[in-house]
């Protein structure tokens, strides 16, 4: 069985507790679950116990973009801090892993893993208003959505953009959010590079975790397209797809 992990990105200590314990937090990033609170660390060669689990984040607090995985989070451990600092002083960035108390998704209990080809190089669906409109048109559906002008400048006076796909079997939008993918409520949730972004997913994609009816058409592509957006999750199996722009 894997064991879930996340890279070590800072370690600072606090003052020690009531007792007398020392207490020592370290942040962890690109994490691809979550850890609790009686979780096991695995850090270089040292098992730690969680003592407390705070500061959830999914989003950089400077440039409020979504962060890679789950998001980060601080552990707190009754550890000296000196010998753990060092650590997050690579320049490589240690991963850690570590041993949860309860059962993990099941992605971490399989090797027959899907693969994730992201799709989206240069552009993206706006972060705040992605104003998702579905449209039909023989075996083609059309996604017509806003893009993300923020972070990709040459769409900062195109209004509305489409995604093309070409001999469409089905599709289904689900109500996966952010949120919900961040805490784990998709199927995908820690296995998916990134929440927020358009991909082709290979291999067994698991439709059956997801209860959302899908939405017959006529065609016969099988390649399975996911795109994460603000407020819901498009699911397609088609044969291709395509971008075009409105000006």
């Amino acid at each position: 069985m894997r064991k879930p992990k996340g890279r070590l990105a800072d370690v600072f200590n606090l003052p020690d507790d009531e007792a007398g314990k020392p207490r020592t937090v370290l942040m962890l990033d690109q994490l691809t679950h979550v850890p609790e609170t009686g979780d096991v660390l695995q850090v270089a060669d040292r098992n730690l116990s969680i003592a407390q689990v705070d500061g959830r984040r999914i989003r950089n607090c400077l440039t409020g973009w979504k962060m890679a995985g789950r998001g980060s989070v601080a552990v707190l451990i009754n550890e000296p801090t000196d010998t753990l600092r060092p650590l997050a002083q690579r320049p490589d960035r240690l991963f850690v892993t570590w041993t949860p108390k309860d059962e993990l998704p099941w992605h971490f209990q399989t090797d027959d893993l899907p693969t994730f080809t992201r799709l989206n190089e240069d552009w993206n669906a706006h972060p705040n208003d992605v104003a998702l409109k579905l449209e039909q048109n023989g075996k083609t559906l059309l996604a017509h959505m806003r893009p993300n002008p923020y972070v990709y400048r040459e769409y900062e006076n195109v209004p509305a953009i489409t995604v093309c796909f070409e001999d469409c079997k089905r599709y289904r939008v689900t109500s996966v959010n952010d949120h919900g993918w961040y805490d784990g409520l998709c199927r995908f949730s820690g296995l998916a590079p990134s929440w927020g972004e358009f991909y082709e997913i290979s291999g067994d994609t698991r439709d059956d975790m997801q209860p959302t009816p899908w939405v017959k058409m006529e065609g016969s592509g099988a390649r399975h397209f996911h795109f994460y957006l603000r407020d819901e999750a498009l699911e397609v199996k088609a044969q291709g797809w395509s971008l075009e722009t409105k000006n």
